[in-house]
């Protein structure tokens, strides 16, 4: 309990509030300890020219000299006296500037009761200017204020108002008075001006501490019940996963149409359940932000393309077709995290399968040409009726965190989940409508990465060849028209009609028959084939079916004479199946003529350095080779101009990394660009990185076999031409 200072308030309470005023006002009063004694110094030495020193002076100047040594010492041990109890040290530092206060003020009155000398002046200014800065320091503590500054001014106001004989002194005594009054009021206003600042940043620091604490308690509560849930979704998804294991296997094997029927229908069951435990986990994680996006370099192509796997069944499942359409200019490999991006795209799209009525189910990946920044344009069409595009971006732009209670958002879970990802993304959606045709479009920001694979080249056995479509469905006959022409193909639409009825030694070298999605056409159309195809052989060779992966049972009256594609088919995919084909009606060394072509393999392991060679030659092409890296620069960069250089990773004198970079500085402002790829035993995303870091345009591992060879050159020596 303090003598001199009561707090009001909790602030006031508070003790690293109280240690900062008192360290910080106690170092502002040293200044006036030690200045009292030089003061009291010059005013002597100026007395002294008029009188002799009383002795009444030294007595003065001792007790002002322990003062200031006092006051001096209290603060230089600050730390360890007012760890012994802050209240005592409070309570002796202003009883000290109490004491102080009094004998400069009594020492002053004793003086001037003497000898006059102008010399006084400077000794009242000074106890004004202590008066002021005591009127801060001490206003702080309440009432103190009031005890300091009657023991400093009111004892030079009773001497010039009541003991001096000069009339002219009252009015000094009075304006001391005065002065006292003043500074009291001064001191209430600036205490409760510091105070109330200070009792303000407490009271904000009590709520952000309990904002805080209630946040840590709401994250903790939060994280429990997370992890709580999906426990528990854990526990239905592991039964679930083994009872659609099951169904699969008994969807395969001898049943009756009605059982494969009921097959059927609890398969779809089982997915929609799981579909929407999944949906659950996400929705989850969405609302309490478990994560954020982590941004990495990937082939946004190939990512897209692998989520698209399982979506034609859907699509199928519920009369629909499944188009997508990728536009030539979106980059290959961009940075952003490819998890959430797939996982959105792919919601996205089993919204829109589960939402839509009839006809296409469609996804455009282009460029975002009516944006001023490179961003990517996600782009989803579906037709549907019962909604309205305010439903639609109602959901789009919902918070998680507030769903209505008077509104069942439960058919758009799926949708305000993929939204919730694309937003975190940095993505802008909207939603429109064209009469029953609805469109979600998802603008995302492109990052094009650096490391850049070099363009897609198709197979030089597909070059010059001619493809016929048969029955394709508007979009899906759009995207693959484009895709083939880009492969230097001739490309013709047809019906299966119009096919059936064509002269045999007219048809393409492939045939490719979309199978509709409603069983009766379906079948229809599976007995037309199959009788067609009973009037040549040949005809197994260049017929390919695009259909479900669900239609496969459908298609056995085929009797196998055909080849099967999944829809919606991958570029890469499309690509392998057709020159898998070729190559088997065709003798692979001698038709795929690669003798124009001149290969150099660096590679310093011999045994693996024969083994390319022995396929190489084997394919036709002429190949040097060579065991390190300077080597491989060396023979590079000479006039032998190689088709194609096999650059092994690890290698003596220098790695193929450092050998591929000055490959490609020797390139530079020549217009040549070799293809360089990369042979390691490393199958890692971090390596495939460091490969297309260096300049190398693609990423081969070991052990090197004869098909994985066959689709390289087919890649990067497709468009060759024999020499004449």
């Amino acid at each position: 309990m303090s003598w001199f200072f009561t707090p009001r308030h909790k602030a006031e309470k508070d003790r690293a509030i109280l240690k900062r005023i008192d360290h910080t006002l106690s170092r502002q009063g040293l200044p006036s300890s030690v200045l009292h004694f030089f003061v009291f110094i010059i005013l002597e030495w100026q007395w002294i020219t008029v009188a002799p020193t009383p002795v009444g002076s030294y007595g003065f100047g001792v007790l002002l000299v322990i003062m200031a040594c006092w006051r001096f010492i209290m603060i230089a041990q600050f730390a360890e006296w007012y760890g012994r109890g802050p209240a005592r040290w409070r309570d002796w530092f202003i009883a000290s500037g109490f004491l102080h206060a009094g004998v400069w003020s009594v020492y002053l009155v004793y003086r001037l009761n003497g000898p006059e000398h102008p010399i006084a002046i400077l000794g009242l200014l000074y106890t004004l200017a202590v008066a002021a800065g005591g009127t801060f320091v001490y206003s702080l503590y309440g009432k103190v204020v009031r005890w300091y500054l009657a023991i400093l001014l009111l004892p030079l106001a009773f001497h010039y108002g009541v003991l001096s004989d000069v009339s002219s002194h009252l009015y000094l005594g009075i304006a001391f008075v005065a002065l006292f009054l003043y500074l009291i009021s001064t001191a209430g206003r600036i205490s409760e001006l510091v105070w109330g600042f200070l009792i303000q940043n407490f009271e904000l620091k009590q709520r952000l501490h309990s904002l805080e604490n209630t946040r840590e308690a709401g994250l903790v509560e939060a994280s429990s019940n997370r992890r709580f849930i999906q426990q528990l979704l854990h526990r239905v998804k592991n039964p679930l996963g083994g009872l659609l294991g099951v169904l699969g296997m008994l969807s395969h094997e001898e049943q009756s149409s009605e059982q494969k029927s009921m097959l059927n229908i609890a398969q779809r069951s089982g997915h929609s359940i799981l579909d929407l435990v999944n949906d659950l986990e996400a929705f989850i994680e969405q609302r309490d932000q478990a994560r954020v996006p982590q941004t990495s370099v990937f082939n946004l192509r190939k990512t897209l393309e692998h989520t698209l796997t399982g979506l034609g069944a859907k699509a199928h499942e519920h009369n629909l077709e499944l188009a997508y359409l990728y536009h030539p200019d979106v980059p290959e490999r961009i940075e952003s995290d490819p998890q959430w991006l797939s996982n959105a795209f792919r919601r996205m799209l089993d919204f829109a399968i589960d939402s839509a009525e009839e006809g296409e189910v469609t996804v455009r990946v282009a460029p975002d040409k009516s944006s001023d920044t490179e961003r990517l344009l996600l782009s989803f069409y579906f037709s549907e009726e019962e909604s309205s595009v305010n439903d639609l971006n109602a959901a789009i732009y919902r918070n998680l965190d507030t769903l209505p209670e008077d509104e069942d958002v439960s058919d758009q879970l799926t949708l305000m989940v993929a939204a919730a990802q694309f937003r975190a993304m940095g993505a802008q959606l909207s939603a429109s409508e064209d009469g029953t045709l609805k469109k979600i479009r998802v603008s995302l920001p492109l990052t094009a990465s650096s490391q850049q694979a070099s363009t897609f080249k198709p197979a030089r056995l597909m070059s010059g060849r001619s493809v016929w479509l048969v029955d394709m469905t508007p979009i899906n006959n759009r995207a693959l028209q484009a895709e083939f022409e880009s492969w230097e193909m001739q490309v013709t639409s047809t019906t299966l009609e119009q096919l059936t009825q064509a002269d045999l030694g007219t048809l393409p070298d492939v045939i490719l028959v979309n199978v509709p999605v409603e069983d009766a056409r379906a079948e229809e159309h599976v007995r037309s084939l199959a009788n067609w195809m009973a009037s040549d052989a040949l005809i197994k060779e260049r017929l390919f079916v695009y259909a479900s992966q669900l239609q496969r049972s459908l298609l056995s009256a085929l009797t196998d004479n055909f080849h099967f594609i999944e829809k919606p088919v991958a570029r890469d995919e499309l690509l392998n199946v057709l020159t898998s084909v070729q190559r088997q009606s065709a003798d692979e060394t001698h038709d795929q003529n690669w003798d124009a072509s001149r290969i150099l393999v660096a590679e310093d392991n011999l045994v693996n350095q024969k083994v390319l060679v022995k396929l190489f030659e084997r394919l036709g092409a002429t190949v040097d080779t060579c065991a390190n890296g300077q080597e491989a620069v060396q023979m590079a960069t000479s006039d032998r101009d190689y088709d194609l250089v096999i650059m092994d990773c690890l290698m003596p004198r220098m790695d193929g990394l450092e050998a591929t970079r000055l490959i490609r500085q020797s390139e530079l402002g020549t217009g040549k660009h070799m293809p360089i790829i990369a042979l390691t035993g490393e199958d890692t995303p971090e390596q495939e990185r460091a490969c297309l870091a260096a300049g190398m345009d693609d990423f081969m591992v070991k052990p090197v076999s004869y098909e994985n060879l066959v689709t390289l050159m087919q890649r990067w020596l497709g468009n060759k031409e024999s020499p004449s």
